[in-house]
């Protein structure tokens, strides 16, 4: 009828109705089905950048290799026949590892550069006295208990440190740009951060009758960019698939861009001209109007150039190429 609040389309149903109805005498508000919100999962955080069972398994194969050589080269340099194994291979928190090896245990660090990260050296006490025996002209036959190394015996140990990360050296020579140092012996605790996932390599040594554990860890940093160019190497000696993405990347990267600035080399300017600068005055600068220019590709400098007109814009033109972004000329401090 006329005047009505209700259009046709707005008016209830019967059964509407009555399910209000039946509400209302029941005293409970109508019932509304929630919406069905976004499923929501955990995120580990730690797990990022955590090797797969797959890299673990390969970086064990890479190492396996390694045993013989560090076997060979320890009986050179004692003086006595020693046979070395790659056992096995695993992921866990440097925290939770740390505990596992609190006594008994002998932690070195061996400093890497490229990637630069700590690699520690876990050596078995009760191996580590018949080795320090054998360098100072004994029979290895100690049967005194594990104890900690004086300052004295870490000193008579270092030849076997760097005897090690001379080994790995040679290992990784082909996969990394890796100069291994002897840092320090130190408290086992704050080497690597205890949550961090960590590479465990555990080798069998065995000396005459006596076999003990060594150990290497391994931080994120070091695994991770062993693991991508041992799958970059078998990626090439593969069905020729690495050659393919190559070719693809090159093709993504030619249409890439990247900032570009031509600016002079650092010069000195004293504090008493920049504070009385003015409007209109001039800086007069140590280069000459002839000397080159830094080219720079996103703040790398990667030439030498002079700057020229091209047209209405400004250009570079390239007079040098500076290897690994340095120039053999000195700058001014």
């Amino acid at each position: 009828m006329d005047g009505s609040l209700f259009t046709k389309s707005e008016m209830f149903t019967k059964s509407e109705i009555d399910a209000l109805l039946a509400r209302a005498r029941s005293g409970h508000a109508p019932f509304e089905s929630p919406a069905a919100g976004p499923t929501v999962e955990p995120f580990d955080f730690l797990a990022v950048g955590q090797l797969s069972p797959d890299q673990v398994s390969k970086l064990l194969e890479l190492h396996v290799g390694f045993a013989p050589q560090l076997a060979r080269s320890l009986s050179h340099l004692l003086g006595s026949e020693c046979t070395v194994n790659a056992a096995s291979a695993d992921q866990m928190a440097y925290g939770d590892l740390v505990k596992q090896f609190a006594e008994g245990i002998s932690f070195s660090i061996l400093e890497t550069e490229s990637p630069e990260g700590r690699i520690v050296l876990l050596s078995d006490l009760t191996s580590v006295l018949p080795i320090i025996d054998l360098l100072l002209g004994g029979t290895g036959a100690v049967t005194e208990a594990a104890r900690p190394l004086t300052e004295i015996e870490q000193q008579i140990f270092e030849p076997v440190l760097g005897l090690v990360g001379s080994e790995l050296q040679k290992l990784w020579a082909p996969l990394l740009r890796s100069q291994i140092r002897l840092e320090h012996h130190g408290p086992a605790a704050s080497l690597i951060a205890p949550n961090e996932k960590v590479l465990f390599l555990q080798f069998e040594i065995q000396m005459g009758e006596q076999t003990a554990t060594w150990a290497l860890i391994l931080p994120a940093m070091v695994s991770s960019a062993l693991t991508r160019k041992v799958e970059l190497e078998i990626a090439r000696s593969g069905n020729g698939k690495s050659q393919e993405n190559e070719r693809r990347m090159r093709e993504r990267l030619m249409n890439s861009r990247f900032r570009l600035e031509l600016s002079l080399p650092p010069s000195t300017v004293s504090v008493g001209k920049l504070a009385n600068l003015k409007a209109g005055q001039v800086v007069v600068l140590k280069q000459r109007a002839s000397d080159p220019l830094h080219f720079n590709l996103a703040e790398i400098k990667l030439f030498q150039a002079s700057a020229v007109s091209c047209g209405a814009r400004r250009g570079a033109q390239i007079r040098k190429t500076l290897l690994n972004g340095k120039s053999d000329t000195k700058e001014p401090r």
